[in-house]
């Protein structure tokens, strides 16, 4: 949580002063929690990008006050790429939060090594925790797994404090057989040995 980014007050919401402030490096956003009215930011793309991509705790400052915040929402642009808006809430350390982390799949696995190929179908998971608590990812492993198998979240184990809301019976990922080639067409030679 050593991560800290300033954050500015935005007075106005116009389309006009909104790409404005993408112009010049920031990205709006809004920063809401718990008893404090929602107060219109904007921050540097370049700091919130890197806080955006911990889906973790981390340090904002506003007018001199320091807040721990994580990031709700984000919106993209599908062709730049850039960040458009950002919704951070402010967390507070005693009361637990729902959010969702990052699912990561470890270990080689057996059908991957004999020329399967690993379909990972779930990517976050949803949990509820103490902010302190929360990890920054939940990992599984799959080096077990052979051409056909699957994995669901039954075998997650996560740290103490930490509850998992998403359905342990939810499919996790599969090792699927691979693909063949087109069948070949049949020689005259081979048509006449079938006959």
């Amino acid at each position: 949580m050593s991560l800290s980014i300033p954050l500015n007050k935005r007075e106005t919401n116009t389309r006009g002063a909104l790409n404005a402030l993408r112009k010049s490096g920031r990205v709006p956003g809004v920063l809401y929690g718990r008893g404090m009215d929602p107060v219109l930011i904007s921050a540097d793309e370049g700091e919130l990008r890197k806080a955006a991509e911990t889906k973790g705790l981390f340090q904002a400052s506003l007018d001199g006050e320091q807040y721990q915040v994580m990031v709700r929402d984000v919106q993209v642009d599908p062709i730049k790429l850039r960040l458009l808006h950002v919704d951070l809430q402010r967390v507070t350390m005693n009361e637990p939060i729902t959010t969702e982390i990052p699912l990561v799949l470890s270990g080689d696995a057996t059908g991957v090594k004999n020329g399967g190929v690993l379909d990972q179908s779930l990517r976050t998971v949803e949990v509820r925790a103490l902010p302190d608590r929360l990890p920054s990812e939940v990992t599984l492993d799959v080096s077990q797994l052979d051409i056909g198998d699957s994995i669901t979240l039954t075998d997650v184990v996560l740290p103490d404090g930490v509850k998992l809301l998403t359905d342990r019976e939810t499919p996790v990922a599969s090792i699927l057989a691979p693909v063949r080639g087109e069948e070949t067409e049949e020689t005259p030679q081979q048509e006449r040995e079938s006959e």
